[in-house]
């Protein structure tokens, strides 16, 4: 089996999407809540840090409006993957200008350290696309630092440090994103497995010429039906008159036309509550639940009336110069799952007596 790297590829763009919008959800909050103790602190909206508190509440909201439009209105996950790489760029840029003014006062980097962590812990992506994504915020910020830092140990001791942050996030971001991707690829093949059974479990349960189940779906269906409860049930074997005549004559593969066209004419007729399917060759069962004897006869006869209506044309017949069918009945009032062997001996019994009888008929058997 192989792996579909694009649905791999989406699902983990759908992945980074939902964390990417509680990481959006969570930054508005924190940002409103930091507007407002700045304000309360300071008594002014027009400085640095005010500017860009507004600034990531801002394009937090558009982010979450414009994903929204993009999944509602025309979903496309490569747009996808460009909005969210966009926030999480956008989020490490904040946090380094956040950096840079702390040097003024505080004289730390948590705001970025704080930044690319979440950036890690939140983005899963090759180590390749996770470096370009650091590359710019990373010289933005250390050639920040030795422009506004005026302490050179300081600003030696800052790039040391942001460097090890950096390569120790980088090797957390490559774990994350294989493990992420191990367990993306373990759940295709399993779809892939289950897709499989249910593939091989329909060909063992369905005949591919008449498109009809076959006598191992016919076992399926009485499992399905009656477990361990006695019913009244009717079984019809039909079987082609002279069919081997008929493939003497106009060969195999006209003989395969005339297996699908009955088949279409028994779909035709039966009815939800019975089952239809090919028994073996040229012999095809229904089987009912709860049928009069009476009825079920009547409904065989039509049976016949239909294939015969049908003027399949049969040359090497001995008896009509059409395909006809013959009909063996059997019921049983009272049957198990145990007793249908038999039920289906009776049905067979009954077809040679058709046969005997004369053939294009149904014979009942109780």
């Amino acid at each position: 089996m192989e792996l579909d790297a694009q649905q791999i590829d989406v699902k983990f763009t759908m992945h980074n999407l939902q964390r990417a919008k509680y990481c959006a959800a969570t930054i508005i909050i924190l940002e409103v809540l930091l507007a407002i103790v700045h304000i309360a602190q300071t008594k002014t909206i027009g400085d640095g840090y005010f500017l860009l508190y507004i600034m990531l509440l801002v394009l937090s909201i558009l982010f979450l409006i414009l994903v929204s439009v993009i999944e509602k209105r025309f979903f496309n996950y490569r747009y996808i993957k460009t909005a969210v790489w966009g926030y999480y760029w956008f989020v490490l840029m904040w946090g380094v200008s956040i950096a840079l003014l702390d040097q003024r006062s505080y004289g730390q980097v948590t705001a970025y350290l704080i930044s690319l962590l979440a950036v890690t812990m939140l983005y899963h992506v090759r180590l390749r696309k996770f470096i370009l994504l650091q590359s710019i915020p990373t010289i933005y910020l250390m050639s920040g630092l030795m422009l506004v830092q005026q302490d050179s140990e300081m600003v030696l001791t800052y790039l040391v440090n942001i460097v090890l942050f950096i390569v120790i996030s980088a090797i957390g971001s490559r774990f994350l994103y294989y493990g992420q991707y191990k367990m993306l690829a373990q759940e295709q093949l399993n779809s892939q497995l289950v897709q499989m059974n249910g593939d091989l479990q329909l060909l063992a349960t369905y005949d591919e010429l008449t498109e009809m189940p076959n006598r191992r779906g016919l076992y399926d269906y009485v499992q399905a039906n009656m477990r361990d409860t006695p019913r009244h049930v009717t079984a019809m074997i039909l079987d082609i008159d002279a069919f081997k005549q008929f493939n003497d004559y106009y060969g195999h593969l006209e003989g395969d036309k005339v297996l699908k066209e009955i088949a279409v004419i028994l779909r035709a007729l039966a009815s939800n509550c019975c089952f239809v399917g090919r028994f073996g060759g040229e012999e095809f069962i229904y089987l009912i639940f709860d049928m009069e004897h009476s009825e079920a006869l009547h409904f065989a006869n039509n049976i016949c009336k239909a294939v015969e209506q049908r003027r399949i044309p049969h040359q090497a017949s001995p008896f009509l110069p059409y395909v006809t069918v013959s009909i063996g009945v059997a019921t049983d009032p009272c049957c198990t799952i145990q007793g249908l062997q038999q039920l289906f001996q009776n049905a067979d019994a009954a077809l040679y007596s058709a046969k005997r009888a004369g053939r294009n008929r149904a014979e009942l058997t109780i």
